[in-house]
């Protein structure tokens, strides 16, 4: 895809790229681990697990490791994803079940979970929708159940640039650059995603995870 253009999910060569040399993927493995973690900590009875915009299933993976009983829903509008996600997520066979749809899409595309966690996804959304994104959430949980996003966030003044130059000292770089995806809006900073959370009704918010301009997002819906 040259000329300039935008990356796109729905394209196979791109998607096999982004995920061929992954090189935040490793930094990732702790804040999943903390989600686990605290679920663990809490007593969490997961049963469910729904991962929106789950990519390859990495999130997923790590709770269906976690908690043996529970079933999971991969959630994600590219289809190039799939075929990566069913081979990573086979080997829990029947526990999954996946279905193709964006986040937006959430009502009606699965039934109620003890938890939610998404990756690098919500990012996407401009404000409005990700505040209805997060209601969705929260009305699909449990309740008791809990949230966690896994994203990039913005940050103010000339934060958010020195963070992105210095990434690469942490986490490598790619051999070959990858074009750019598609975000319509500028990265928000964790206050208005806590914001947003709360509006949304969850009753406790925090930060477990933060590196540069990833954060891990901990909600709990009110039991």
């Amino acid at each position: 895809m040259a000329g300039g253009q935008l990356g796109s999910w729905q394209s196979a060569d791109y998607v096999g790229r982004w995920a061929g040399e992954d090189v935040v993927g490793a930094l990732l493995e702790t804040p999943r681990r903390i989600s686990v973690a605290l679920l663990a900590d809490a007593g969490a009875d997961v049963r469910h697990v729904v991962d929106v915009g789950s990519g390859e299933g990495p999130f997923l993976a790590e709770l269906l490791s976690a908690f043996p009983g529970a079933r999971g829903t991969w959630l994600d509008s590219s289809e190039p994803m799939l075929e990566r996600a069913r081979a990573a997520l086979g080997p829990f066979g029947d526990r999954v079940r996946f279905v193709v749809a964006p986040a937006e899409e959430l009502p009606g595309s699965v039934e109620p979970a003890d938890a939610v966690v998404s990756s690098r996804a919500l990012h996407h959304l401009a404000p409005g929708p990700l505040g209805r994104a997060y209601r969705d959430v929260h009305d699909l949980l449990e309740p008791g159940g809990w949230f966690f996003n896994l994203d990039h966030v913005g940050a103010p003044g000339g934060w958010e640039a020195s963070y992105r130059r210095i990434r690469e000292q942490f986490t490598g770089r790619r051999r070959r650059a990858l074009q750019p995806h598609r975000e319509d809006e500028p990265l928000l900073p964790v206050a208005e995603h806590l914001r947003l959370l709360e509006t949304a009704g969850f009753g406790t918010v925090d930060v477990p995870w933060r590196f540069l301009y990833t954060a891990l997002f901990a909600a709990r819906r009110t039991a």
